[in-house]
Order: C-alpha cells, then sequence, then structure tokens
C-alpha cells in the first residue's frame, strides 16, 4: 500500500496573522519567512499519513490509494486512511488481460466521519475484480480533509511555532516541562489510533 497526494491543500493550516497574533509579533516583519516555514514544520508533525501525529488529512486534499490489488477475500472492505473521508472520486485497475478499467459502482461508507476512517466495498452482490499479478494495479482517488481546520488543531500547531520560535537551541539550561492542556492534550482527541 502506498499513498501518493494528487492535489495539495489551497493553503496553509495557520495563516502568517493567526502566527504573528500568538506570538505578539504583529508590530514587524524581520522573521516572516522564519515563523512561516516553522508553522509548515509543525503542520507537517501533526498533518497527513504516519509518521504524522494524527494519521488525518486535515486540510482537504486529494490523494491516491495504491494497492497490488483487490483483497483476496473478493468482498472484504478497503479502508481508506487519512479521516474525515470527503469523496471517492475514482477506483481504478489493470486487469488480468493488462487493459485498464474503472469501477462506476461501488459502496463507499465513513463518507463525512470525523470518528472513524472510510472504507469501500463492492457493489451490492458483485465482488472485487481480479487483477493482472502486478504492483500497484489499483489506484483509488478519493478526497479527505476537514472544510475547515479543528481549532485545536490550529491552537496546537501555534503552541509548536511559538515554543520553537523562543527556544531555537537543541538544548537550554531551563528544565522546560508541557503545560497542562498543551499540545498532546489538545490533539489526543482527534488522533486516529492503529487498530
Amino acid at each position: 500500500m502506498a499513498l501518493k497526494l494528487i492535489t495539495d491543500a489551497s493553503g496553509p493550516l495557520v495563516t502568517a496573522a493567526e502566527i504573528k497574533r500568538h506570538i505578539r509579533a504583529v508590530d514587524f516583519s524581520d522573521d516572516d519567512d522564519y515563523l512561516q516555514a516553522l508553522a509548515g514544520v509543525a503542520a507537517n508533525h501533526v498533518d497527513g499519513p504516519e509518521p504524522a501525529w494524527l494519521g488525518r488529512s486535515l486540510a482537504e486534499r486529494q490523494w491516491q490509494l495504491i494497492l497490488d490489488g483487490f483483497p483476496a477475500d473478493k468482498c472484504s472492505r478497503i479502508a481508506l486512511p487519512l479521516p474525515p473521508l470527503r469523496s471517492v472520486d475514482t477506483v481504478e485497475y489493470v486487469d488480468i488481460d493488462g487493459t485498464a478499467q474503472t469501477i462506476a459502482d461501488f459502496r463507499e461508507f465513513g463518507v463525512q466521519s470525523t470518528n472513524s476512517t472510510g472504507f469501500l466495498l463492492p457493489a451490492f452482490g458483485s465482488t472485487w475484480p481480479d487483477t493482472r499479478s502486478e504492483p500497484e494495479a489499483v489506484k483509488i482517488t478519493f478526497t479527505a480533509g476537514f472544510a475547515s481546520v479543528p481549532p485545536a488543531v490550529k491552537h496546537a500547531i501555534l503552541l509548536l511555532v511559538g515554543q520553537w520560535y523562543e527556544n531555537r537551541e537543541n538544548a537550554s539550561e531551563i528544565a522546560l516541562t508541557e503545560i497542562p492542556n498543551g499540545v498532546s492534550a489538545l490533539l489526543t482527541p482527534l488522533k486516529i489510533w492503529p487498530s
């Protein structure tokens, strides 16, 4: 299984204005590029497929799930990662003869569910077709992500940016401890845990 990003989000998870307000730097622009870079690193830490912490697509993006074939049990579900699932756009495969095919009739579940991953099943009364025995024989294109980034995620990213902006070195003589209700507390309720 592999995931490929097809269409990225239309903008960053947090804006430059939100970052500057959070660190109280609205009256100067010397560090704008640095702050935006920190925000990108913080977003990558929590957003997207593993190793990202949440295992979600936080902003709406189009992805492609690439498989070597359909499930061996021809009626089994195909889990679609990175909830919330917005839509399944195409299901394509290479048939036994080597011809590219598209499946128009399938069942999708978990659309718009923020608490579970979506999945596909073959159309009622049918099974997944046989594919050519080769890598990447099945490609499922889907859209996943929130319509707007959850406030807890935005705040966690801002906390990370603020921490990294204030403490730029790898070591410190000051004993830093995580604040109560910090990043972990904000993100844990949204984490997709491996089953």
